[in-house]
């Protein structure tokens, strides 16, 4: 065996071990963890039966809450019930006649003029006869109030129509009591179709309070006497 080599092997041998030996110094030195120390938990005391109070015993009594009552509920009230109303149908006015429009807007004021124009062709004037501020008779019917007299002479006849008819033609309705000769026969001669309506729509102006049965003013003979 060679010397040296032997020398070298056992060089190396001994450097280990004493690396080995350091290692475990160096440990050994610095200390090592203790192992865990294991504590036996702590037991829960026992309480004996006779400490244990009942909690119930000791809390104030609660209130006993009242089972809820059923809320009165009021009568039902009958719901008022409204009448119907009864909307009245609405009434047509009366159709105006073609004479009852040329009436309507004719000129009362020439009619009462040639009311009271005195007529050579008839010989009389309206006025001769008819009292236009009165009831009373003259020679023919006096003439106030005259347009709701007419209304009612003849059925679905309007008083205009009536008026003017009397005038044209005045045999045509003669009022009870007088002579139908006695009115002149030719004013739809003497009068022009405008004229007449004017006349007439002066007569249908004379309104005023009824004196048919006012007591006739004494003549002025018999109070001379």
């Amino acid at each position: 065996m060679n010397l040296g080599r032997w020398e070298s092997a056992n060089c190396r041998q001994m450097l280990r071990w004493a690396l080995i030996v350091f290692v475990v110094s160096a440990l050994v030195g610095c200390g090592t963890l203790a192992p865990p120390v294991m504590q036996q938990a702590a037991s829960t005391p026992v309480v004996p039966a006779e400490a244990v109070v009942d909690a119930t015993a000791t809390l104030p009594p609660t209130a006993t809450s009242a089972p809820p009552t059923d809320t009165p509920m009021p009568a039902p009230t009958a719901t008022p019930t409204t009448e119907p109303t009864v909307t009245p149908e609405p009434t047509s006015a009366p159709a105006l006649s073609p004479i009852d429009r040329l009436v309507a807007v004719r000129d009362a004021e020439n009619g009462a003029a040639l009311f009271a124009t005195f007529q050579d062709a008839a010989n009389y004037s309206c006025s001769n006869c008819h009292l236009p501020d009165s009831e009373k008779t003259n020679l023919g019917p006096g003439l106030l109030n005259i347009k709701d007299r007419a209304a009612t002479r003849v059925e679905g006849m309007s008083a205009a129509e009536y008026i003017y008819q009397s005038i044209v033609d005045s045999k045509a309705y003669t009022v009870e009591g007088f002579d139908p000769d006695l009115m002149p026969q030719n004013w739809a001669e003497i009068y022009s179709d405008l004229e007449i309506f004017d006349i007439v729509a002066y007569l249908m102006t004379l309104e005023g309070r009824s004196d048919i049965n006012d007591p006739d003013p004494t003549p002025k003979d018999e109070e001379s006497d």
